[in-house]
């Protein structure tokens, strides 16, 4: 990211239910910087505090205490007639659409702009570039129900940043999609945020969601921010139980059997993370090399996030054991991310 202004604070935020006998703390204390241009992610089980923290961000929900920030102003301190005129600025875009039914795709997507009191001209040029822009410009007469998910979800798309928003929030987006209409959903959201310089908050349960698209990532849980950076950063060195859960890079554990084989035969086994350049660089052939050891590749994989190469291998490595130290420590001196999960 090369720029660094502000987009969103959220300051101190907490937020409790109460159904008049049981308090439920929602929110505590949260704290969020969200910068211009970026795609900014949430990720958290159910029960996290996703919806809540969505809702407070768009002032839905009004918060116990604490600032929300949008561009600079302090939208809690705020008149309703100014608060209106603020969420215009921030496109929503669901999980289940929120289509009106009986409404043609053009109508949908010209709603934001007639409820703003747009010129009729002006609405129909507006809606034809939106409708270009999703890939929907054969669907302009047609409705919801004759419209697979995907496509619903581009006319929620469209819909979203027909008022030219500054701020896209995606709450849970792709969760009713397939793996396949998802990636061209998320495709699609990343090419607005370029296109458009607009800012996007992602507020996701799903692990793959946030590394295919975001920039940086906060992890809520039970009404916490636990642990927020990059993506990248916290995939391959996540610092919680809970962003463990979510980023953990491979299944280290492998499958039982493969696992208890591994450990029948001598050995370390590791698993080592690689990022950047080092992802493609020759470090196992020359630990092998230089400090006499055997190498067995049990599992890898390689990915790209924000766009850097992200390699992750499961190694059982086989030598004397001041040579295993010293091969272990010839891969943390050149950044490669190293964890023992088993040893002989």
């Amino acid at each position: 990211m090369t720029v660094q202004n502000k987009m969103v604070e959220i300051k101190n935020l907490y937020k409790t239910y109460s159904d008049g006998e049981t308090k439920v703390e929602a929110l505590k204390d949260i704290n969020i910087e969200i910068y211009k241009g970026e795609i900014f992610g949430i990720i958290g089980l159910s029960g996290a505090g996703k919806s809540s923290l969505v809702r407070c961000i768009n002032l839905l929900e009004v918060p116990d205490k604490g600032q929300v920030i949008i561009n600079g102003k302090d939208i809690t301190k705020i008149s309703k007639s100014e608060l209106r005129k603020e969420r215009k600025n921030i496109g929503m875009i669901f999980q289940h659409f929120n289509l009106l039914m009986n409404s043609t795709v053009y109508e949908n997507i010209a709603f934001p702009l007639k409820l703003i009191k747009t010129p009729k001209d002006k609405i129909e040029k507006r809606v034809g570039e939106l409708l270009e822009i999703v890939g929907l410009t054969d669907k302009k007469d047609v409705y919801p129900s004759q419209l697979s998910g995907g496509q619903k979800q581009r006319v929620g798309i469209a819909r979203a940043i027909a008022t030219e928003p500054d701020i896209i929030m995606c709450d849970e987006a792709t969760s009713a999609l397939d793996p396949e209409t998802t990636k061209s959903i998320l495709s699609l959201i990343k090419e607005i945020n370029q296109k458009l310089k607009v800012t996007v908050i992602i507020i996701t349960h799903e692990m793959e969601v946030i590394k295919a698209v975001c920039d940086r990532v906060a992890v809520l849980d039970k009404g916490w921010i636990v642990e927020s950076g990059s993506v990248t950063d916290i995939y391959v060195n996540p610092r919680t139980i809970t962003s463990r859960k979510f980023f953990k890079s491979i299944d280290t554990k492998l499958d039982n059997r493969v696992y208890q084989t591994a450990l029948k035969e001598p050995g370390v086994i590791i698993s080592a993370v690689f990022r950047g350049e080092t992802s493609t660089d020759p470090y196992i052939s020359n630990m092998i090399k230089n400090y006499d050891v055997e190498a067995a590749i049990l599992l890898g994989n390689i990915q790209s996030m924000e766009n850097m190469l992200v390699g992750t291998l499961v190694l059982r490595i086989n030598g004397k054991k001041e040579n295993i130290e010293k091969a272990l420590k010839y891969l943390k001196d050149n950044d490669v991310i190293v964890e023992v999960i088993g040893d002989d």
